[in-house]
């Protein structure tokens, strides 16, 4: 035996119960290949239909939960007897049988007013409605007050012990026999007056072997012991000789895959209830199980029959039917809520792109004004340049050709002066060589000078007037930029007031269909 550890602060030797189930699970685990599967199905309108099962009904009486799933997992077994049956392998020899049961007993794990936890066979569960269910686990309820834990299952050992020696399990039996009749392990039951005022109870009164022998299938609700859990068991073991158990979980908000009205797939919020199903993988596959599923899948899909499942308060077909029409009108309701939230949000988005839209053809329209504002500013500033350029280049070139008249003026005055002084000193030579040769030569010089005189004289009114003919031209030159500098502003100034026209009109249509969305939005909101 291992050492006791110092920093052991308490320690508590095996009690029946917990023996049975210690060796229980062991045989389990050691001989059964379990297979398990996790099943989630959506239960919303299911629980939906479970608060109208209890109207009317008082507390004590009504349906549970639990005692609801009860129901649903033995319509589930009817139509899947092969999962309520019991397995005989022989190992050694490969051999084996599998037997199909007609009672549905169910083992579900039940606590005791002590706080211990006994494994109860409900019997017989197949033939049961909701109200028979009820009534008899309240019995058991009743009967399980009474009953000693130890009493009981010491009861059921002995059964088993017995059942040993017949199938010439000596070794076994007397282990037993050791480990619950010796040292420290000793199982403690009643003894003389107390065992007699014990048995003295009737049995109609307190929980039997009977009560607690093995069942069909074990059905074990962990949804009960915490209802605020989030998750699913993921293994729970298999009681020999049965082939397969279920662990009911509590119903949970989680967020399913469901289909809209557009056939579009999409996220919701919704109730679900796990079911873990475990099966021995020697009697079943998984294709044996299908029909337990499918079952359920119409329970849940119809949760109206559940009102057929009651006869404390009978209900007719024509009942379970305006029920059915009552949940169908209540499913349409709320997808015709989720097409108006839908078409409410898009008039929305609608409303806010026609609005984006408009703001920006009022930016567009307000940045063209500008644009052409600029444009028109720009053209007039180039006409007013234009024409400032256009004078300045006549006066300059005026101003030129009147400088050039006066130099041609002046040089002709000088070259006139010259020829002169030519002359005269020509004609003093000329006199003193010879005063005839001197007069006639003077007078030829006079002729020259004369007819050179007019010609520069002439010539310097023909420059004359060559130079105002330019500044003319120059004056007309700059009155034809002008004037086409005037029109060619003009008609940037005309395409851009068109330009502003269309832009205030293109805002002005985008401005009445955002006054249209935002009516229609608004018309979906009142709806």
């Amino acid at each position: 035996m291992a050492k006791k550890r110092k920093d052991v602060i308490k320690t508590e030797h095996f009690g029946i119960q917990r023996k049975i189930v210690a060796n229980m699970t062991t045989e389990s685990w050691q001989n059964i290949p379990h297979v398990t599967y996790t099943y989630e199905p959506d239960v919303t309108e299911f629980m939906e239909q479970y608060k109208l099962l209890n109207n009317g009904v008082d507390s004590e009486n009504k349906v549970t939960v639990n005692t609801l799933m009860l129901k649903v997992i033995v319509e589930g077994l009817k139509a899947c007897p092969a999962m309520n049956a019991h397995i005989e392998f022989d190992r050694k020899y490969v051999r084996g049988a599998i037997h199909t049961l007609s009672e549905i007993n169910i083992s579900m794990p039940m606590v005791l007013p002590t706080g211990e936890m006994m494994t109860i066979n409900l019997h017989n569960f197949e033939n049961k409605n909701l109200d028979e269910m009820v009534a008899y686990i309240k019995d058991v309820n009743r009967r399980m007050a009474n009953t000693d834990l130890n009493e009981v299952m010491f009861d059921v050992s002995l059964d088993n012990t017995i059942t040993g020696l017949k199938e010439g399990k000596f070794a076994q039996t007397i282990n037993r026999l050791i480990g619950s009749k010796t040292g420290k392990h000793k199982v403690k039951t009643l003894k003389g007056k107390a065992k007699k005022e014990y048995e003295a109870i009737p049995e109609t009164d307190r929980l039997t072997k009977h009560d607690i022998e093995q069942g069909s299938i074990t059905i074990s609700n962990i949804g009960s012991v915490y209802r605020e859990q989030r998750g699913a068991a993921a293994l729970i073991e298999i009681i020999p000789p049965q082939v397969a158990a279920i662990a009911v979980g509590a119903v949970q908000d989680k967020p399913v895959v469901v289909m809209n009205e557009n056939e579009e797939k999409e996220i919701a919020i919704r109730q679900v209830l796990p079911f873990t199903i475990v099966f021995d993988h020697r009697a079943l596959d998984f294709g044996d199980i299908v029909p337990f599923i499918k079952k359920l899948d119409e329970i849940f899909e119809e949760p109206e029959i559940m009102f057929s499942w009651k006869n404390e308060k009978p209900i007719t077909e024509a009942e379970i039917e305006e029920i059915k029409v009552e949940r169908i009108e209540r499913e349409t309701k709320f997808e015709e809520s989720k097409k108006r939230e839908k078409a409410k949000r898009e008039a929305e988005r609608n409303a806010e792109r026609a609005g984006a839209k408009a703001e920006k053809a009022q930016a567009d329209a307000e940045k063209a004004l500008k644009e052409a504002e600029e444009k028109a500013a720009k053209a007039e500033k180039e006409l007013q340049e234009a024409t400032e350029k256009a004078e300045q280049k006549a006066i300059r070139e005026a101003e030129k050709a009147e400088k050039d008249a006066l130099e041609a003026e002046e040089k002709a005055k000088r070259e006139i002066e010259k020829l002169k002084r030519e002359a005269a000193e020509k004609a003093e030579k000329a006199k003193a060589e010879a005063k005839d040769k001197a007069l006639r030569e003077a007078e030829k010089l006079k002729n020259e000078v004369l007819e050179k005189t007019d010609k520069m004289r002439r010539d310097a009114e023909k420059k004359r007037r060559e130079a105002e003919e330019k500044k003319e031209k120059a004056l007309a030159e700059a009155e034809k930029a002008k004037k086409e500098a005037l029109e060619k502003a003009k008609k940037e100034a005309d395409r851009a007031k068109k330009e502003l026209e269309k832009a205030k009109t293109e805002a002005e249509e985008l401005a009445e269909k955002a006054k249209l969305a935002k009516e229609k939005a608004d018309e979906f909101s009142e709806e």
